[in-house]
């Protein structure tokens, strides 16, 4: 007689969890190293300390005001912030509009998107104290993203003056005509700045790790695009491939007035060696007539006539 056991199928064996070890393709993680711990533990306490610093900066600022007051000294140098909210707020719509396309989070690393958000900080900061600030948009933020978790850790992102769009790219935002996409691979030059046009930059920084995914992502959306005149007006040993905040701070200062040479030699670093270049055309042979001038040194006539004045005689005083 047969039990009840024997002639029964095996119960199948419960799944096993998949986790990072057992999973497969996937290399089992390893411990971390002395270093990264010790790294670990001091960005913790970097974060924890940073409101403390900050609070005793605003003392150490307090404390100088004072001691200004006190000794009769001005207490500011530049505009107040009252002033530098007013001179945003009030910031013509016919003025500079910049876009800065930050749609680029799962292309770069952890590093790079601390830097990225770094930038965006300058370029606030730049639009800021500009004597004429124009309309600051940062597109392309995903809300769950990287990008915007590195925003959050600098305190007071919210109420910058900035125009944030979460979700939402500039295609979504402007229209198609009024775009121009900023990209050192593009065959136009940018010799004026347009009224009522945004001029995106990308948000990418990836150490020529993408290189010309600005340009193929613009051309592909059908946005013109243009390049900055850095080769026209100055000569340089490296490149003409510049940050996102740099190029930013070349269009402001050209909005507000500038030449497009005294704008880049003043904005780029010094390390790419720029110098202006020389004058061509009807300037350069103006420059090349005063030069010939003074070499030669005065004219004939004018040696002519200093030889033809008589020496006069010194006066003698009688007693």
């Amino acid at each position: 007689m047969e039990t009840a056991g024997e002639g029964a199928e095996p119960e199948p064996a419960p799944p096993a969890v998949l986790t990072l070890n057992n999973c497969p393709g996937t290399t089992p993680g390893q411990p971390l190293s002395k270093n990264q711990l010790k790294k670990q533990r001091k960005l913790a306490e970097y974060t924890e300390l940073r409101k403390l610093r900050r609070e005793r900066e605003r003392e150490r600022q307090k404390q100088k005001r004072r001691e200004a007051k006190e000794l009769g000294l001005p207490l500011r140098t530049g505009p107040s912030r009252k002033e530098l909210k007013r001179r945003q707020v009030t910031a013509s719509d016919s003025g500079l509009s910049v876009a800065i396309d930050l749609d680029y989070d799962d292309l770069m690393h952890e590093r790079d998107i601390a830097k990225c958000v770094k930038q965006c900080l300058r370029i606030y900061t730049i639009n800021r104290r500009s004597s004429h600030p124009g309309k600051l948009h940062f597109t392309g933020i995903r809300s769950n993203g990287h990008i915007h978790e590195s925003f959050r850790k600098n305190d007071g992102w919210e109420n910058w003056h900035v125009e944030y769009h979460f979700d939402r790219s500039h295609l979504e935002l402007f229209e198609r005509q009024q775009l121009v996409y900023l990209t050192c691979e593009s065959d136009k030059v940018l010799d004026k700045l347009q009224p009522g046009t945004t001029y995106v930059i990308g948000g990418l920084v990836d150490h020529n790790h993408w290189k010309g995914l600005c340009h193929q992502r613009a051309t592909e959306a059908g946005l013109n695009t243009a390049r900055l005149p850095l080769s026209e007006h100055v000569d340089m040993k490296t490149r003409s491939v510049l940050s996102t905040y740099h190029v930013f701070e070349l269009l402001s200062k050209v909005a507000a007035g500038q030449d497009w040479t005294t704008a880049i030699l003043d904005t780029i670093p010094l390390r790419k060696g720029a110098k202006a270049k020389a004058p061509q055309g009807k300037d350069a042979l103006e420059n090349n007539e005063e030069v010939k001038q003074e070499e030669q040194g005065p004219s004939e006539e004018l040696v002519k006539v200093s030889k033809a004045e008589p020496e006069q005689e010194p006066v003698q005083l009688k007693s």
